[in-house]
């Protein structure tokens, strides 16, 4: 066994209290497909609660914090998942003797920073075009919530009509980016593509020590989602830009995505760098799943990283019957009790994250690589 995992509670992101007889974890972050909109991530724990009737904890309500920290954990604050509780509810259980209910269970739901966006009304406020990292801290300052976009990326401007949650999915489809709101108090983290981090533990269907982690699941398929002959990207202050694949005939696979791009010729870029990637079907590597008690030393829940949520946007390699698939995580799930966990990683291929990156292994190959937008 890997060791075990805690859970704590908090009011205030300073004094942290454990909670005992927790019987089961379930994590989810980040997305199962490439072009899938995100939502917060989530969280649930199930916990054995035979004093709760007669002495209920009084912080198990919504908008208490919890952070689980994983068995590699030794700073809380690099723990696998920090949240706040969305909704709290108890199983009651017969009997009930001497105010002990040995089979009383909590059962909270737990959520990450991007639900509150998600939920706050944008007033129509007039997001001025600039720096997408700019943009982020108007962000914070109408909404006190703290995100992180890349600095390099220029953005149109937008009035923010609808919620926060929405202009944020806006961005993300606009950069390609990946959305993480599980390391922090009410913070999120847009990672864009040229700022990926590599994984210095990968995968293996044979290897198992310190640098690979064995895996006992594994998944190739091919999405309907992730081909196209043709793409339109509609940006809210330009002109819609289509472009459609060599030969491709009716009736045509579109794919319509709207954005926030900075200027017409940004987005024909975009839509040209859309479809180099995905007018071509393809069968790929999809997701691997691996048991913690499998590893002779456990890694998954960082992958040689910090955390479990800096995971997602990472490249990692995957070796399966001697050729080795490099791929890019999309979302991670973790599911535990006290006598076994489970990490599921769901991936997507370098060819459908194919930037062109100089002096890299993988995405620095002339003539097969793709230039940004």
């Amino acid at each position: 066994m890997p060791g075990t995992y805690t859970v704590e509670y908090s009011t205030d992101d300073v004094t942290w209290t454990a909670l005992s007889n927790v019987q089961a974890i379930n994590i989810n972050i980040g997305r199962k497909e490439m072009l899938q909109q995100y939502s917060a991530s989530t969280a649930q724990i199930v916990v054995r609660y035979p004093n709760g009737y007669n002495s209920p904890i009084a912080e198990m309500v919504s908008g208490t914090y919890i952070r689980i920290g994983s068995p590699n954990t030794t700073d809380p604050y690099y723990s696998a998942y920090f949240g706040k509780i969305k909704d709290v509810s108890v199983t009651y259980g017969i009997p009930y003797v001497s105010n002990v209910g040995n089979a009383d269970f909590l059962n909270i739901s737990i959520e990450g920073s991007f639900a509150a966006a998600a939920r706050m009304q944008g007033n129509s406020y007039a997001m001025a075009a600039g720096l997408a990292y700019t943009q982020g801290l108007d962000m914070f300052t109408e909404t006190n919530i703290n995100i992180s976009f890349p600095n390099t990326v220029q953005m149109g401007a937008a009035t923010i009509s609808s919620t926060w949650g929405d202009w944020v999915n806006s961005v993300l489809v606009t950069i390609n980016g990946r959305l993480i709101d599980c390391q922090g108090v009410d913070g999120i983290t847009v990672r864009g593509p040229f700022n990926q981090t590599t994984c210095s533990v990968n995968f293996s269907d044979v290897a198992n020590n310190a640098t690979n982690q064995v895996y006992d699941q594994v998944t190739f398929g091919a999405f309907s989602d992730n081909f196209y002959t043709q793409v339109t990207v509609d940006p809210a202050d330009f002109a819609a830009q289509s472009v459609t694949k060599s030969g491709a005939t009716d009736p045509l696979r579109t794919y319509l995505v709207n954005t926030l791009s900075a200027s017409a010729a940004q987005a024909l870029d975009q839509a040209n760098f859309l479809l180099s990637q995905y007018e071509t079907q393809k069968f790929a590597l999809t997701s691997v799943s691996c048991l913690a008690e499998a590893q002779t030393s456990f890694k998954l829940d960082k992958m040689g990283l910090t955390q479990l949520g800096e995971i997602i946007g990472s490249r990692v390699s995957v070796t399966f019957r001697g050729t080795v698939y490099q791929s890019v995580v999309e979302g991670i799930t973790v599911s535990a009790t006290p006598n076994s966990s489970r990490y599921t990683y769901y991936l997507s291929g370098a060819d459908l994250n194919n930037y062109l990156i100089l002096n890299d292994a993988v995405f620095g190959r002339l003539d097969f690589n793709k230039l940004g937008y």
